[in-house]
This record gives structure tokens, C-alpha cells and sequence, in this order.
């Protein structure tokens, strides 16, 4: 019978010693990806935070011009009541008088408040009154258009002869 080989001791030595090796490599790469992991997760958060704060003042610098044009349109629309109430429309006049301070407030509001605040607000008035944003809008269009068309009427009477006023002819 053949008798086994005898295992070489310097050959387990060997395989111990690449086993220990192979660890220790292993134990390195783990250590070296945790650390790269630790590194590109601070780098992604500070990337992260310098957008959401470019994104806030781009946000802050909309709700600025935002407040600034609904409050012009809030003084549009009085001017308009105005105008409306010197034509003998107070039905008409006081509707747009109520608009123009809804306006008005609604712009000092803006104005008062956080961007977050804001946004939350206005989706939660848009999804649960979408009808009243709508005609809200067309309400003040129709005012406003209103308004110009009758300004640039009387601004176009001013510039007419009075000889032609008089006399009810309309000069183009």
C-alpha cells in the first residue's frame, strides 16, 4: 500500500502565511473604501448644501419680485375702482376696491414670510381652490385690461382739438 505524503511543513507554513497576508490586504481595502466612502458622502452633502442654499436665494430673489408685482397690480386695480367710480360703476368699483386690498395684503404677506411658508401656502390654495385661482386671475385681468383701455381712451381725447371734441368727430 501507498503510504500518504507527509504534509510539508514548510509548504502550510506558506499557506498560513498568504492567508494572513490576503487579510491584512483585505482588511486594508476595507478601511481604504470606507474612508473614500466617508469622504464622497461629505463632499455629495456639501455640494447638496450649496445648491439648496443657490436655490433658496434664487427663490427668495422670485418671491421678492413677486411681492413686488402683485403689489402693483393691487395699486392697477385701485386706480382702476377709482377710475370705475368716477364712471358711475360703484358695483363695479367697490368689487375692485375689495380686489385691490385682497392684493394688497396679499403682497405684504408675502413680503412677512419665510419662501418655504409661501410655497406651502400657495399649494395648498391652488390644489384645494383651483376655480377660485383661475377666476381670480381672469378677474384681475379683465380689470386691469379695463382699465388700460379706458386710460389710453382718455389720453387719446386729451390729444384731440377741442374743436373736435365738440363737435363729436373722432379723429384717428
Amino acid at each position: 500500500m501507498a503510504s500518504e505524503p507527509k504534509p510539508n511543513p514548510d509548504f502550510s507554513q506558506a499557506q498560513r502565511e498568504i492567508a494572513g497576508r490576503a487579510d491584512e490586504a483585505g482588511r486594508v481595502a476595507s478601511d481604504i473604501l470606507g474612508s473614500a466612502k466617508d469622504d464622497i458622502s461629505r463632499k455629495a452633502k456639501d455640494v447638496a448644501a450649496e445648491g439648496k442654499e443657490a436655490l433658496f436665494d434664487k427663490a427668495q430673489l422670485a418671491q421678492n419680485t413677486l411681492t413686488g408685482a402683485v403689489a402693483a397690480l393691487g395699486g392697477a386695480v385701485r386706480a382702476a375702482s377709482e377710475h370705475l367710480a368716477n364712471s358711475d360703476q360703484k358695483a363695479a368699483a367697490k368689487f375692485a376696491l375689495e380686489a385691490a386690498g385682497s392684493l394688497e395684503r396679499m403682497s405684504a404677506s408675502l413680503n412677512d414670510k419665510p419662501f418655504e411658508e409661501v410655497l406651502a401656502e400657495v399649494r395648498a390654495f391652488g390644489g384645494s381652490n383651483p376655480a377660485a385661482l383661475f377666476g381670480g386671475a381672469m378677474l384681475a385681468g379683465l380689470a386691469l385690461g379695463r382699465f388700460i383701455k379706458s386710460s389710453s381712451a382718455d389720453a387719446h381725447a386729451k390729444d384731440r382739438p377741442q374743436s373736435d371734441v365738440a363737435a363729436g368727430r373722432h379723429t384717428p
